[in-house]
Parts: structure tokens; C-alpha cells; sequence
């Protein structure tokens, strides 16, 4: 008799078990996670609770790149980000 898995489940290609890696980033100092390879600006800010999104800039912390909302950016282990409000301030 054959021996048989413990699992029923397909063998996952390297390419695909590299899809489903958690990548952790930073978002002022704040530690996030996400299994996609590219996130746009509007997603980092949101994932990271900064809404409105569009009430926040966003920069990658090495290289000084600010990243536009609509902007496909790669996701990398130990990236940094910053967010920085630039919305309406309320004057009493």
C-alpha cells in the first residue's frame, strides 16, 4: 500500500507560496502587515487607520519619495513609511 500525505491539498509552486509571504512594514513606527507585493498610497495610508487618505502625505523613508494616493508602489520586509496630516486644521 502507498503511503499517503497527511494533507489533501496540491503541491504550491515556490511562485505561489512567495504570493502568500507576510511582508511587515512601517507606518510611523507603527508596525503592518500585508501579503501583496505592490500596495497604491491610499491603501498604505488607510491599512494604517490615516483617513481620510487624501488628508495625509506619504513618503518612503529611505530615498525621501513621496507617493502620490494613486501610486503602485513594491512593498519590501522592514520598509518604512511616514505619513504626515496635511489637511484642514480646525480654528476656534
Amino acid at each position: 500500500m502507498e503511503a499517503t500525505k497527511a494533507t489533501d491539498q496540491p503541491e504550491r509552486s515556490a511562485s505561489a507560496r512567495g504570493r502568500d509571504k507576510v511582508i511587515h512594514y512601517t507606518v510611523n513606527a507603527e508596525t503592518q502587515e500585508t501579503t501583496a507585493r505592490k500596495l497604491t498610497g491610499r491603501q498604505i495610508l488607510e491599512n494604517a487607520g490615516f483617513t481620510p487618505a487624501g488628508e495625509y502625505e506619504l513618503t518612503r523613508n529611505i530615498g525621501g519619495k513621496v507617493i502620490g494616493l494613486d501610486d503602485d508602489e513594491p512593498i519590501h520586509e522592514g520598509e518604512a513609511f511616514t505619513a504626515k496630516f496635511n489637511g484642514p486644521t480646525p480654528v476656534s
